[in-house]
């Protein structure tokens, strides 16, 4: 484990300073954010109304980029300097570096009135805790291990929807035969490293999955499965467009909403570009758990901080905010929009949403054997350290074509070593 001193000067290094109004009033809520894509930004103004209604003044902190590094990168900044916003879109491991440090409001006083230990899931429960106190609030979840199809090109490519990797494979063929981009992908590390991700999670299977990328046992993984994930990811370089690299997660589903591309791999947030371009599922697009993940749930939970406040109104704004993320209005409004489940399963899910029901149904399923995995990919299983390892070694790999899957998986390994250092 690094030193505190040497973390905080991680921070401040890796950071990218923006500047900001520091001006901020007590009855303001500053809320930090990366929701900036069209489905997001509807899901944003579900809070934003919510909070408003409540007498408080929303002021938006929005850092898009980069699936939320950007943001992490700016909050640092921020909090170094004393001048954190009330709260903050924090996950995974994440939590308990920032609670580890002495920023985080403890939360079991709204936990306990509002009955979060009945609404939360038993197993997400625990990434919302520090030393057995709430310091975050979660609002939904996201299936990440999903295969976003555009029906308009399978059709016209006469291609079926896959159900294993050779009917993956034998779709991308027809596709680009039929002058489609067969796999969208953005070329931002986290996109590459999202397509390994299921591709990990599907050659592995989910027991396997989180020995090498939860608890990073060595046997796992240098195992000839994760060669095998290396060597699918080197056959899907054929199947990408050679202008997506820097191309934001959202452009690239757009892809698919102007029939441009046949497929994407990417968590179920893509639904919400699809809904908000006004696309039906089951005539424009579906959804399916991608090849060999359909009993497995890879899960990314978007959750909520409140740094310590400087006053009471402060207190009372963030006690405001925090009671309303779990109301079931809030639930139902904010995932409609976000593509994602809420985190309390006595709301109803949208009518007619088959992706999000076949989703609840794949998250109890995995719950109750045990094939429910954190996200390495998304920063559910593991800390920035070794994802940004994991990222770096990923995308050299699916842009050096030179290098072998067994160098990648080696190579790998060493930098999953080097990060926890």
């Amino acid at each position: 484990m690094a030193s505190l001193n040497k973390r905080v000067s991680q921070w401040i290094i890796g950071g990218v300073l923006a500047t900001y109004s520091l001006a901020v009033s007590a009855s303001d809520v500053e809320v930090l954010h990366w929701w900036t894509s069209a489905g997001e930004a509807k899901a944003a103004s579900v809070l934003r109304e919510g909070i408003e209604q409540q007498g408080h003044q929303w002021q938006d902190f929005a850092v898009g980029g980069r699936a939320g590094i950007s943001a992490m990168n700016t909050l640092r900044i921020r909090a170094i300097s004393g001048n954190p916003p009330l709260a903050a879109q924090i996950k995974g491991p994440e939590i308990t570096e920032w609670a580890r440090l002495g920023f985080l409001r403890n939360l079991n006083e709204i936990a306990e009135a509002e009955h979060w230990e009945e609404k939360i899931p038993a197993p997400l429960r625990d990434v919302m805790q520090y030393q057995g106190n709430y310091v975050a609030a979660p609002i939904n979840i996201h299936r990440v291990n999903w295969l976003w199809v555009n029906l308009r090109a399978f059709e016209a490519a006469n291609a079926d929807i896959p159900t294993d990797f050779d009917s993956f494979f034998s779709a991308a063929d027809k596709l680009q035969q039929a002058g489609f981009i067969p796999i969208a992908l953005g070329g931002e590390p986290w996109q590459v490293a999202t397509l390994f991700d299921s591709l990990a999670l599907s050659v592995l299977g989910p027991q396997d999955y989180q020995r090498a990328f939860l608890d990073f046992d060595r046997k796992a993984l240098l195992s000839d499965d994760v060669v095998k994930a290396f060597t699918l990811l080197a056959k899907m370089r054929q199947y990408v467009d050679d202008t997506g690299q820097g191309r934001n997660w959202s452009d690239t589903t757009r892809l698919l909403i102007d029939n441009q591309a046949g497929m994407q791999v990417m968590g179920d947030w893509a639904k919400g570009e699809f809904f908000a371009a006004d696309q039906q599922e089951g005539k424009a697009f579906t959804c399916v758990a991608f090849p060999g993940t359909k009993k497995a749930f890879s899960y990314n939970v978007d959750s909520f901080v409140f740094f310590k406040p400087n006053s009471q109104s402060e207190r009372q704004s963030q006690t405001d905010m925090a009671s309303y993320l779990l109301t079931p209005q809030f639930q139902r409004d904010f995932n409609r929009y976000k593509g994602s489940l809420p985190i309390r399963f006595d709301v109803p899910l949208p009518k007619g949403d088959r992706c999000a029901q076949q989703s609840r149904d794949a998250f109890i399923y995995a719950q109750e054997n045990d094939t429910l995995s954190p996200s390495m990919s998304h920063g559910l299983s593991t800390t920035r350290y070794v994802q940004s390892a994991v990222f770096d070694v990923i995308n050299e790999f699916f842009y050096k074509p030179e290098q072998t899957p067994r160098e990648a998986t080696e190579a790998l390994y060493r930098a999953i070593l080097s990060a926890q250092a």
